[in-house]
């Protein structure tokens, strides 16, 4: 399968059904490298005005939202916390009667 078949599918207002936009189509979109679309979206600091300018206007137009998914794979952070609650083992292991 080709990278550019291997869009998300997200749902439309009306309910139909469409590829959502990858990075490269924002980077082409915005006439950046797809390195530099992905500094400008997640804030980079070596981002020229006039990128980070087409780079979110690019973002607006194609109605991009990063892929939470594919960021906690490359950066093996989830930003989520857990919380673990003990239970008395009789509640959660009774013998049926």
């Amino acid at each position: 399968m080709a990278a550019d078949e291997r869009q998300a599918i997200r749902s439309t207002p009306n309910g139909s059904r469409s590829a959502a936009p990858t990075l490269d189509q924002v980077a082409e979109h915005a006439g950046v490298s797809r390195s530099t679309a992905s500094r400008a979206i997640n804030g980079g600091l070596r981002v020229s005005p006039e990128a980070q300018t087409s780079v979110d206007a690019a973002v607006v137009d194609l109605g991009y939202i990063p892929n939470r998914a594919a960021r906690s794979l490359v950066t093996r952070r989830t930003s989520s916390v857990a919380l673990v609650v003990p239970e008395p083992d009789e509640r959660v292991l009774s013998d049926p009667v």
